[in-house]
C-alpha cells in the first residue's frame, strides 16, 4: 500500500512538471552582408563600404587589409600604395551582435605617366609688297631650344609655291592673296602661319590740265592762272601771285613766238 502511494506522488508530480511553461528559443543573429566599391587614381584608391548592411541589425564596424601588409578601419577610407602592382583587399564588416563576413577583391593599380607634349618649332612671316611683287622671309623661324629649321615651304594662294628661308613672287593681278609658311625642324615636326597680303599696280597718274582754249602758253601755266584769276576776285591778297604768274606767261611767249 505505501508503494502505491509513494508511485501515484511521482505520477503527480511529473504531471505537474509536463504543464509548467517551456522557456523560448533565443533568436539566430543573422550575418551582415559585406560589400565595397572603390575608385583608383594613379596609386591612390578611396574604398567604399557604404552598400554593406544587416539584415536584423546595424554594420558596427568595417575592417580592411589592402593587400601590402597594411590596413584600415572605417565604412569609407583612402589608400596610396607606394607602387604599382596588383592586391587582393579584402573587407570584414561586424555587426551590432557580433556577426562578421568578409569579402575581397583583386586590384590592380598603376602610376600614369603623363605624354610628353610634342615641342613645335615656331613659323614666322615677314614681307615686303612692291605693286604685284611680294618679298617674303621666314628668317625669324625658331626650332625648339637645342633645335634648327630644316626646310621652308612656301605657299602664296594663287597656286605658285616656293622654298627656301626667303622667296620673291609677283601676281598677275591685283587683289587680297594668302601666304602660308611651313616650317620643319631637323627632328620633322611643323608648323605653320598664314598672313594675307594686298598687292596692285600703281595708279596711272592723271594728265595734265588741259590749256585754256584759244591761248598759248604752258598747260600747267595756263591753268595756275585762271585759277588765281578765280581766286583774285574774291581774295585781293593773291593779286601779286597772278601778276607774277602773268609775267611769267609773258616770258615764255617772248622766248617762243615764232620768228618774223
Amino acid at each position: 500500500m505505501a508503494t502505491t502511494a509513494v508511485l501515484a506522488l511521482i505520477v503527480v508530480v511529473v504531471g505537474l512538471a509536463s504543464l509548467q511553461p517551456k522557456s523560448r528559443p533565443q533568436s539566430v543573429n543573422e550575418l551582415p552582408v559585406a560589400r565595397f566599391v572603390y575608385d583608383a587614381d594613379n596609386l591612390t584608391v578611396v574604398f567604399d563600404a557604404l552598400s554593406s548592411n544587416d539584415p536584423d541589425g546595424s554594420i558596427a564596424n568595417c575592417s580592411w587589409t589592402f593587400g601590402d601588409e597594411t590596413g584600415a578601419f572605417g565604412n569609407v577610407t583612402r589608400h596610396v600604395y607606394a607602387k604599382d602592382g596588383s592586391y587582393k583587399v579584402a573587407l570584414t564588416v561586424t555587426d551590432d551582435k557580433g556577426g562578421k563576413n568578409s569579402t575581397r577583391k583583386d586590384l590592380t593599380v598603376s602610376m600614369k605617366v603623363a605624354p610628353v607634349e610634342e615641342k613645335k618649332p615656331v613659323a614666322n612671316i615677314e614681307y615686303e609688297v612692291d605693286k604685284l611683287t611680294v618679298k617674303v622671309s621666314g628668317a625669324e623661324s625658331r626650332a625648339p631650344e637645342g633645335g634648327s629649321i630644316a626646310t621652308y615651304s612656301w605657299v602664296f594662294g594663287d597656286g605658285a609655291t616656293a622654298t627656301g628661308v626667303t622667296a620673291k613672287h609677283t601676281y598677275a593681278a591685283s587683289g587680297s592673296y594668302v601666304i602660308t609658311l611651313t616650317v620643319t625642324d631637323d627632328k620633322g615636326a611643323t608648323n605653320s602661319i598664314s598672313v594675307t597680303v594686298d598687292v596692285k599696280t600703281s595708279p596711272t597718274p592723271p594728265p595734265p590740265p588741259p590749256p585754256p582754249p584759244h591761248q598759248l602758253g604752258p598747260p600747267g601755266l595756263l591753268h595756275a592762272i585762271e585759277i588765281h584769276k578765280e581766286k583774285a576776285d574774291r581774295n585781293s591778297g593773291l593779286q601779286h601771285s597772278l601778276d607774277t604768274l602773268q609775267q611769267n606767261l609773258e616770258k615764255w611767249l617772248d622766248k617762243h613766238a615764232s620768228p618774223p
